[in-house]
């Protein structure tokens, strides 16, 4: 697992993946925030709406690019960690004030919450 260094260049590197509850998960570093990442299980149905995820579901893809050069079929959802309330790397002296104490995300943390969502979809196919 490597840890999430902000940036304000952009870029595309794995910070961590692997599978929880059965389900694969990619947790990205895009420079200026972290992403998180599952990949559905082939027919299963997931009501994203229902998932309880920071931010909501930003993401809704049938592939995902892991890096620049490197691109994974198969059903993705996914949600970043740039809202309100999220650190962001940026340029701009105004933003960087008015972002000062906003949390920056750790790669463990945001496993943690992948490991949740992972969770909701590991049962819900128990009660489905």
């Amino acid at each position: 697992m490597k840890e999430m260094e902000y940036s304000q260049k952009e870029k595309r590197e794995v910070l961590a993946t692997g599978d929880c509850f059965g389900i694969k998960y990619y947790i990205l570093n895009l420079g200026t925030h972290p992403t998180a990442y599952i990949k559905i299980p082939d027919n299963l149905n997931i009501d994203e709406d229902k998932l309880e995820v920071h931010g909501g579901i930003t993401y809704s893809d049938n592939h995902l690019w892991i890096s620049e050069k490197q691109k994974i079929e198969g059903k993705f959802i996914g949600w970043d960690y740039a809202h309100y309330g999220d650190y962001y790397e940026n340029e701009g002296m105004f933003l960087k004030k008015l972002m000062k104490y906003e949390k920056k995300w750790t790669t463990e943390e945001i496993y943690t919450e992948v490991e949740n969502v992972c969770r909701q979809i590991s049962n819900s196919c128990k009660t489905v």
